[in-house]
């Protein structure tokens, strides 16, 4: 059996100021709890006393550690890490505010545009078009540019009088013409 070396002042002292005077095991510091050195590889299974195999503890869970090894103890969480963690989310969490504020922005333009597209096809003093959420839902299914394809070939329709302006008839067109030219984009593909 290996007997216990004093530990010297100045080792106890260089060990606590490298371990930032704080318990490796669950983080408290002084006043809260009073510091002891822990060593990693037990000294009753061959551990020394040389500062690699020393780290600081408090008595509470020095005492709880008693001679079980270190990698049998859980440590606590690297608090420079976790606050890296959390700085990485919180910059994700802001991309993607700035990614959706930024869709949602052009989504609104494209609305927009198809709406003037709308009116630009039907006779002056027409006083309706496709609604906001009617919009987005065809954008959720084709491409801008089919939604166009339908928006157009429906307001010509309406102003041909071949689709009723009037019901849900020229909604049911244009989601028709929407799904005939996706179709065909798709076997010219």
């Amino acid at each position: 059996m290996m007997t216990r070396k004093a530990l010297s002042k100045r080792t106890r002292f260089e060990v606590f100021k490298r371990d930032h005077f704080t318990c490796q095991y669950c983080g408290k510091q002084p006043p809260d709890v009073v510091l002891v050195i822990d060593h990693i590889t037990p000294v009753c299974e061959g551990g020394t006393s040389d500062a690699e195999n020393l780290m600081t503890a408090c008595e509470t869970c020095n005492q709880g550690k008693a001679g079980i090894p270190l990698s049998q103890v859980p440590v606590r969480p690297d608090a420079d890490l976790l606050y890296l963690e959390a700085q990485q989310e919180a910059a994700e969490l802001r991309r993607y505010q700035a990614a959706k504020a930024e869709r949602d922005a052009a989504l609104t333009s494209v609305i927009e545009s198809l709406q003037g597209t709308w009116y630009a096809y039907l006779p002056e003093g027409f006083d309706w078009g496709p609604a906001d959420h009617l919009l987005r839902s065809m954008l959720d299914k084709y491409s801008p540019e089919i939604v166009e394809v339908g928006i157009i070939a429906t307001a010509r329709a309406i102003q041909t009088q071949h689709v009723s302006g009037h019901g849900s008839g020229w909604v049911k067109y244009a989601w028709g013409v929407m799904r005939h030219t996706a179709e065909e984009a798709e076997e010219a593909g």
